[in-house]
Order: C-alpha cells, then sequence, then structure tokens
C-alpha cells in the first residue's frame, strides 16, 4: 500500500477511449487533493504484450498506483496476477460491478469492448439524421439535397413527413418535396442520383378521404378544391409524370402504413 502521496503516478488503463476511467481517476483526485499526482494514460490496450509493457514501465515508478476499465477478462487477470506478483497496487474500476450484476441478474455480461460508446453514437447519429429530416421537410434547405440517403417526393398528404421521421429514427437522412402542379420542380432535384429518390403515390379516392378528415380537423369549407376529386386527379397525375422522370422507384401508399412503405423504400437500397 502506498504511504505517501508524495511522486505519485497513477497508470490509467483502458480498453477502448479511457473516459470512464478518467473521469473516475479525477474526480477521486479531487477528493483527496491530489493535485500533484501525475497520470499516465494507456487507451485501446486490447492485447497482453501491450498491457505487459505498461506493467513493466510502471515498476521503474516510486509510487505507481494502476487504475483500470479492462472488459475481456484475460486481461483482467493477467494484469491482476502481475500485480500480486510486483506488489503493485491495482484499482479494477469495472470488473466488481459486472460481477455483482451477474450475480443479480443470472446472466453473463456481453464483454464488449466500447459498448457504451457504439450506443452513445448511435443515439447522436439518430438525432442528427432527426435534425437533418425536419430541416430538408417539405423543400426546404435545398442545398441539403446531396446529403440526403432518401428524397421522398409526391403530393401533399401522402405521408411524406411521418415517413422521413420514422427513416430518420432508423439513422436515414431524408428530406421530403411536395409536388404540386402550380410549383415549379426544385432544379436541384434533378441533379440527384435517381435511386435517392423516392416517389409516393396514392389512389384519388382514398386521398379524398384524406384530405377531407384533415380539412374537417382544421375546420376549414369542405367545399375548396383541395378536396375535390377532379383537382385530386389532377394533382396526382402531374406527380406521376414527374416521379417517372426522377424517381427510382415509386410506391402506392393507398392502403399501407408508415412502417410498411418504409420496408419497401429500404428494399431499394
Amino acid at each position: 500500500m502506498t504511504e505517501s502521496t508524495d511522486n505519485i503516478t497513477i497508470y490509467t488503463i483502458s480498453d477502448f477511449t479511457g473516459k470512464t476511467v478518467n473521469t473516475v481517476v479525477k474526480s477521486v483526485m479531487i477528493q483527496f487533493d491530489l493535485a500533484a499526482a501525475s497520470i499516465k494514460k494507456f487507451n485501446n490496450v486490447c492485447s497482453l504484450e501491450k498491457l505487459s509493457g505498461i506493467i513493466e514501465q510502471a515498476r521503474e515508478e516510486e509510487n505507481p498506483i494502476l487504475v483500470y476499465t479492462l472488459v475481456l477478462p484475460e486481461l483482467c487477470q493477467y494484469l491482476e496476477d502481475r500485480a500480486a506478483e510486483y506488489n503493485l497496487l491495482a484499482i479494477d474500476i469495472i470488473g466488481p460491478y459486472l460481477n455483482q450484476f451477474s450475480e443479480i441478474i443470472d446472466r453473463q455480461p456481453q464483454l464488449e469492448i466500447g459498448l457504451s460508446y457504439q450506443i452513445d453514437h448511435e443515439v447522436f447519429q439518430r438525432i442528427e439524421c432527426i435534425d437533418f429530416s425536419v430541416r430538408c421537410d417539405d423543400g426546404r434547405d435545398l442545398n441539403k439535397l446531396t446529403e440526403a440517403d432518401f428524397i421522398i417526393i409526391g403530393v401533399s398528404r401522402t405521408s411524406k413527413t411521418p415517413l422521413s421521421m420514422y427513416l430518420a429514427h432508423q439513422q436515414y437522412r431524408v428530406a421530403t418535396i411536395s409536388l404540386s402542379p402550380e410549383v415549379i420542380v426544385p432544379a436541384e432535384l434533378y441533379e440527384i442520383p435517381t435511386e435517392k429518390i423516392i416517389g409516393l403515390s396514392i389512389d384519388p379516392r382514398v386521398l379524398q378521404k384524406i384530405r377531407s378528415y384533415r380539412v374537417e380537423l382544421m375546420d376549414f369549407s369542405s367545399e375548396i378544391d383541395y378536396v375535390k376529386l377532379p383537382r385530386i386527379k389532377e394533382e396526382i397525375a402531374y406527380a406521376n409524370q414527374v416521379m417517372d422522370e426522377v424517381a427510382s422507384k415509386i410506391i402506392d401508399v393507398s392502403y399501407k402504413s408508415v412502417e410498411e412503405i418504409a420496408v419497401e423504400i429500404l428494399r431499394t437500397e
């Protein structure tokens, strides 16, 4: 045991980024006023050879303390054995917790290096995709079309936005563009590879029911062209013409859920 705090050298050893072990060590140093202690950080330690070299280096220190977060049992056991052999102080940050939880829930840990980082990365990617899809919804921010994984086009009320959000949660960047005879198709759309562009078509009478329900909810007049069948047929005919020109696939969404449409889109990859 180290009796003096003078000349303490703390070795932080991790099989990945070292974020966990270094955060713990920093907190401990503050609690014990160990600002004078030096820290040597060793990340991505995934082999016995590399671990052995670190231990040999620590043996040359006056007051070394080895603090580690190693998931692989063979590395942990090797460090424990060498520490006992050379009378080195070694502190396992994560091992005891893994063992206790394993006993409590009667299940073995996955023992995957960097698993928490992978999960954090997936969450970050999902948030980034959702943000992208919101910013590029309904023809906004056309400069970012080239960054999209998919560009979904179709007339109003064909589930383009709900679909883009669903796909964003699957970590896809999605932009949407509404098609209407009175609105010029963005020139940027014609510069995008067709395999990225997905068209959504729909039966006119199904769309009329969807729009009529929407108009009723908004307390608008049911006599507007938006819900009249001739106008709807005109919009769909125009949209189909555009989709034939630019889309790699046209999906009939008349009786499909968002999840079913998404499955068809992902089949195009």
